[in-house]
Formats: structure tokens, C-alpha cells, sequence
């Protein structure tokens, strides 16, 4: 059987509809959790990954509206809960418990955040460029909800490392079970999609204009150069 036809038995008050649907997916909630498991980090249980990702696949047991005329696929609608509740876990334990005023920033040892804090200005740039993408990404969330559909959005997030390292159009292909191909056309066309929307023609108008000015200022100063 189908995983939409399970789930409209499992909807329907049968239970073993869900044990099917649970054996039949686990490989697939475990490819999810082991994009966001790290080898290593003390403080994250891969178990906990496999338990959020499970309640993200129930979630979507329950939710998925079999009636809707434009439903996603039940894998693509059951990735977006099982990607939403690892990632909020992940979220609420602050990615790994491990940030504090004396952890090592940099690649020397002797350098804590504090002294980062205290005396380095490249950190003040580094944390007003942290703040600048961190209002980028939730314009980016925006968008992409509004121009979007959820299939779309899943690759994109997987493509381009959204909270999680980037993956392989093939790893994508095989998280999603479909073809890379298909990944890959489905991503261009979002990437289309939001360039086309209001946010994006803004976005590539102020970066034409930086263009142009950033020109002007160069010919500026070949102009004193010259004549220098």
C-alpha cells in the first residue's frame, strides 16, 4: 500500500495503518536525522534526533489532508515536520549547549569570545554581519513561503544549508526519493520564482545600483591617480 492510502486508513481509527506507516518510513526518518547529526557533539543524542524525527512524522500522520487538491506528496509533507521538529530542538538546546562567554573563537585556543567582547573589533563586524544575515535569512523565510511551495522550499533549504550543513542534489534525490535531476529542476525554478518576486527585483536593483556606484567610485579614483 501507499503511503497516503495508510494514512486515510490510519485516519479512519485503524492503528496498524501507523505501525505500517512508522517500519515502512524509518529509513527514510533516518536519513533526515543523520543530516543534522554531527559524530562528536557530546551534547546532542542522536536518539533524541530519531524521537523528534518521529514526532514530526506523526504530526504529519495526523495533519496531512488527503482531500486537498493541490497536497504535496505524504514524503514531502511528512519532511517538512520531521525537518521542523529537529530543527526547533535543535533550536530550543541552543544547537549543542555549548556556546558561553569561554568558548574558543578562531582557530587559536587563547582566544575566547569574551576577548572578543572586550577588545576585538573584526568580532564587532563579525556579530553586525551575523545580525544583517540573520534579518536576510527571515526576509528569505518570507519570500519563500509567499513564492514557493513546500517542495520547493525543502530543496532549497537542503541545498543551501538551512540549519543544517548543504547537501548533494544526489543526497537530496534520495532523501526525497526522487532524481537529482528532478532536484535540480525543481530548485532552478525556485531560485526563478524568487527572483521574480517583489523582495527579489528590490534586492538585484540595490545591488545594481552598488554596482554602478562602486564603478563611479573606482573611476574616481583612476581619475586621481592619473593625474596624481
Amino acid at each position: 500500500m501507499t503511503n497516503e492510502e495508510l494514512v486515510v486508513l490510519y485516519q479512519q481509527g485503524n492503528q496498524k495503518a501507523l505501525e505500517q506507516l512508522i517500519e515502512k518510513n524509518q529509513k527514510f526518518i533516518y536519513k533526515i536525522v543523520n543530516k543534522f547529526y554531527i559524530e562528536g557533539i557530546n551534547s546532542i543524542d542522536k536518539d533524541d534526533l530519531i524521537q523528534e524525527g518521529n514526532i514530526g512524522f506523526m504530526i504529519a500522520c495526523n495533519k496531512y489532508d488527503i482531500n486537498n487538491e493541490k497536497k504535496a506528496l505524504f514524503t514531502t509533507y511528512a519532511f517538512h515536520w520531521i525537518y521542523s521538529k529537529i530543527s526547533r530542538f535543535l533550536t530550543n538546546r541552543d544547537t549543542n549547549d555549548e556556546m558561553s562567554l569561554n568558548v574558543p573563537a578562531g582557530n587559536e585556543e587563547k582566544n575566547e569570545v569574551i576577548d572578543c567582547i572586550e577588545s576585538k573589533e573584526n568580532c564587532i563586524e563579525n556579530l553586525e554581519e551575523k545580525i544583517y544575515l540573520s534579518e536576510l535569512r527571515a526576509e528569505l523565510e518570507s519570500v519563500m513561503r509567499n513564492s514557493n511551495t513546500l517542495h520547493e522550499r525543502e530543496i532549497l533549504k537542503l541545498y543551501y544549508g538551512w540549519d543544517m550543513d548543504p547537501i548533494t542534489m544526489e543526497e537530496i534525490a534520495d532523501i526525497l526519493q526522487t532524481s537529482s535531476m528532478k532536484v535540480r529542476q525543481t530548485k532552478d525554478k525556485a531560485i526563478r520564482k524568487i527572483r521574480n518576486s517583489v523582495w527579489g527585483r528590490k534586492k538585484i536593483q540595490e545591488r545594481f545600483q552598488y554596482d554602478r556606484s562602486l564603478n563611479a567610485i573606482l573611476r574616481k579614483l583612476d581619475y586621481e591617480r592619473e593625474w596624481a
